[in-house]
C-alpha cells in the first residue's frame, strides 16, 4: 500500500497509524480534523501524531487536509474531498486551505487548466509547500508550479528552493495578507506574484500554453480601434513597450484578412509578443476569425518563441476554435503577459552567486551579539562599533562628551570641520535637523553649538563627530520578518521616502547581483547617480557597505534589528555617521537542512 487516506475522529488517528505502520504503508493523508487548528489540545494530539508516523517512517501530509490528487494516467487518485477530477495538464498546485482548495479545482475546470497533481495540506504538520518544492523540481511530469500560501514556513528555505526551481519551471504564487515585503522577497526569488486566485489562473494559463516572450515589446492586432488602445494603454501601465501604434483591421475585415493582420504582426521583428482584441461583427459567426487565426499562426516559427494572448468572445481560458488564451478584458491579457515578460526577464538573467567580504570575524561579533537575558537588548554606542567592526564596517570617528570643555578638545582631537549632534531618543532620524549642527570649523562655534543643543535637549551629554563628505543620506536596515526570515532594507533618508515607504528589501542571504539590485530598487535611486545634478555616489563603496550588513545579519541570527544611518553615499565612498542594534534570542527557526526519513 502507497498511501492511507484517514477519515476518523482525531482520537483514533494514532490507532490507525500503527495499523498503517503494522501493513508497510508508505504515506498517509489525514483528512481528519481536531488537531492543532482547534488550539493547545489539538496542538499536543498533532505532534504526538508527527512523532509517532515519523518514528515507523510515514511521511504524512495533513492533518485537516482536503487531500491529494494525481491525475496521471498509472494512478488516477482522487484522494480529497472534492468531487472534481482536474483535467490532465502540466501544472502542479499547492494550497493550505480546504476550503480555497474546492474553489480553486472548480476553477481550473471552468478555465480548462490542466493539473498534474494537486495537495492542499491542511496544517502542515509534516509535509510542506518546501517539500513540495522539491518534489515537482525532479518531476518529469510538472512544468508549471502554483502556489498558494498563507505562511512560508521556514522561510530561507523556501527563499532557496524557490530561486532554484524558478530558473527551469515557472512558480506562481498568491500569498494571502498585505505585507509591504512580499514583492521584494518574490522578485528576488524570481517567482511571479499575483494577488487573486483569478490572476493565478490568467498567469497559469498564459504560462501553460505559450511559449516565455524573450523581450517586453508588444503589439497589439483588433478589429476595434477603441479596445485596442485599452489594450495599449494596460500594456504600457504594467511596464510593457508597445511595438509600434495598435493595428485596427477595420470592423468589416473578413475572417482571413484579420488572420492575416494576425500573422503579418507575429513576423515582425521587433514584436515579443501579440494582443489579439476581437469583436465579433454581426454577419460572421466568430468562431470562423478564430478558426481563421489559429490556422495562420500554427503555420509561423515565430509562435514557438512569441506568446499570443487575446480578448476573443469574452472567453475565459483556451477556447478550443482559437487555441490560444483568452481573458474577458485587454487588462487582465496585458496584465498577465506583463507578469510572464518580467518573471523572463529574470529567467533569463545569469543567476547571482553568493559573495562573502574580505576582513570579518563571525565568532568576535557572536560573542558582542550574545545577552544572558530573555528578551531584546539595544547595544551601547561602544558595543556597536565593536561589532560593525568585525564586518569592516566602520563609523566616522566621534566623541560622547558632557560639557563645552570637552567638546572643544574632542574637536581639536577628531580636527575641524566637525558635527554636533544632541543625544535622546527624540532626535533620531529628525529631519528638521533640530538636533544637528553642521561644519563647525572653530573653537566659539563649537562653544555655540554646545550651549545650543544644550537647551534643546535638556540633557548635557553630545556627540562631537568628524564632517563626512557631502553626500547623499541614505539608510541601510535589518530586520526579522516573522514570515520571510531575515530582510535587509535600503532606502533614501528623507521625509518623502519615509512618506511613501520608498524603501527595498531583500531576504538573506543576498548575491551580488541582489545586493545591486537592492540599491537600485527605490524610486528616489536616481538620486544617486546623478539625476537632476546631484554628484554620483561611489555605488561600488555602496554595494560593499550592503554586501557586510547582510553578511553580519546572516552570520550573527541575534542582531535582531539595525539601522545605519544617515550614511553620506558621495563619489568619495559611503560614509557611515550612525548605527544602533537590537540583538537578543533569533525569533525564526534556522534551515537545518532537509527532513529525510531513515
Amino acid at each position: 500500500v502507497d498511501v492511507a487516506v484517514v477519515a476518523v475522529p482525531a482520537e483514533s488517528v494514532q490507532d490507525v497509524v500503527l495499523d498503517c505502520a503494522a501493513k508497510g504503508v508508505h504515506g498517509l493523508v489525514v483528512i481528519s480534523s481536531g488537531f492543532a487548528e482547534i488550539g493547545e489540545e489539538g496542538r499536543v494530539r498533532q505532534r504526538k501524531l508527527v512523532g509517532l508516523s515519523r518514528s515507523y517512517g510515514l511521511r504524512l501530509i495533513g492533518p485537516n487536509a482536503l487531500g491529494i490528487i494525481n491525475t496521471d494516467s498509472a494512478v488516477s487518485l482522487n484522494a480529497s474531498l472534492s468531487s472534481l477530477m482536474p483535467p490532465r495538464g502540466r501544472a502542479g498546485f499547492f494550497c493550505q486551505s480546504g476550503a480555497l482548495g474546492t474553489a480553486i479545482l472548480a476553477d481550473a475546470e471552468a478555465r480548462g487548466l490542466g493539473l498534474s497533481t494537486f495537495v492542499s495540506a491542511g496544517n502542515r504538520a509534516d509535509v510542506s509547500g518546501n517539500d513540495l518544492l522539491q518534489y515537482w523540481e525532479t518531476d518529469p511530469a510538472t512544468d508549471l508550479v502554483l502556489l498558494y500560501l498563507e505562511t512560508f514556513g521556514n522561510p530561507r528555505k523556501f527563499a532557496r528552493l524557490a530561486r532554484r526551481l524558478g530558473r527551469t519551471k515557472p512558480i506562481v504564487a498568491v500569498k494571502s495578507g498585505r505585507d509591504s515585503v512580499v514583492p521584494a522577497l518574490f522578485e528576488q526569488n524570481g517567482l511571479i506574484r499575483v494577488e487573486t486566485l483569478a490572476q493565478l489562473f490568467d498567469t497559469a494559463v498564459l504560462l501553460a500554453h505559450q511559449p516565455l516572450p524573450r523581450g517586453p515589446r508588444v503589439a497589439v492586432v483588433g478589429n476595434s480601434s477603441a479596445i485596442g488602445l485599452l489594450a495599449a494603454d494596460a500594456a504600457v501601465g504594467y511596464g510593457l513597450e508597445l511595438a509600434g501604434d495598435p493595428l485596427d483591421v477595420g470592423v468589416d475585415a473578413g475572417p482571413d484578412a484579420f488572420a492575416g493582420a494576425v500573422a503579418e504582426s507575429l513576423r515582425r521583428p521587433e514584436v515579443d509578443a501579440l494582443i489579439v482584441v476581437f469583436v465579433p461583427p454581426l454577419a460572421v459567426p466568430g468562431t470562423a476569425y478564430a478558426r481563421a487565426v489559429r490556422s495562420a499562426i500554427a503555420e509561423l516559427d515565430e509562435s514557438r518563441h512569441k506568446p499570443l494572448v487575446s480578448t476573443f468572445l469574452a472567453v475565459e481560458g483556451i477556447p478550443e476554435d482559437l487555441g490560444i488564451p483568452s481573458y474577458p478584458s485587454p487588462e487582465r491579457a496585458a496584465l498577465a503577459l506583463a507578469r510572464v515578460s518580467r518573471y523572463a526577464r529574470w529567467r533569463a538573467a545569469p543567476p547571482g552567486r553568493p559573495v562573502r567580504p574580505a576582513g570579518v570575524d563571525p565568532d568576535a561579533a557572536r560573542a558582542i551579539a550574545t545577552t544572558s537575558g530573555d528578551g531584546p537588548v539595544e547595544l551601547d554606542d561602544r558595543a556597536v562599533e565593536r561589532l560593525l567592526a568585525c564586518y569592516g564596517i566602520r563609523i566616522v570617528p566621534y566623541a560622547r562628551v558632557s560639557t563645552v570643555d570637552e567638546a572643544i578638545k574632542a574637536g581639536l582631537h577628531l580636527g575641524f570641520p566637525v558635527a554636533m549632534k544632541a543625544t535622546g531618543e527624540q532626535f533620531w532620524r529628525r529631519t528638521d535637523l533640530i538636533g544637528v549642527r553642521l561644519d563647525l570649523t572653530t573653537e566659539e562655534a563649537v562653544r555655540d553649538a554646545y550651549a545650543d543643543l544644550r537647551e534643546v535637549s535638556g540633557v548635557d551629554d553630545v556627540y562631537v563627530q568628524r564632517m563626512a563628505p557631502k553626500g547623499t543620506a541614505c539608510a541601510i536596515g535589518v530586520q526579522d520578518d516573522p514570515s520571510f526570515g531575515t530582510l535587509v532594507s535600503f532606502g533614501l533618508s528623507g521625509v518623502i521616502s519615509d512618506l511613501l515607504e520608498d524603501r527595498a528589501y531583500r531576504a538573506v542571504p543576498l548575491t551580488d547581483t541582489d545586493v545591486a539590485a537592492l540599491i537600485r530598487a527605490p524610486k528616489a535611486a536616481p538620486l544617486l547617480t546623478g539625476y537632476a545634478g546631484t554628484p554620483s555616489a561611489d555605488l561600488p563603496a555602496l554595494e560593499d557597505l550592503v554586501l557586510r550588513v547582510a553578511a553580519l545579519a546572516e552570520d550573527v541570527p541575534e542582531v535582531r534589528w539595525l539601522s545605519l544611518e544617515p550614511i553620506l553615499a558621495s563619489p568619495q565612498g559611503a560614509f557611515v555617521t550612525g548605527g544602533r542594534i537590537t540583538v537578543g534570542p533569533p525569533p525564526t527557526r534556522q534551515d537545518t537542512g532537509p527532513r529525510r526519513l531513515r
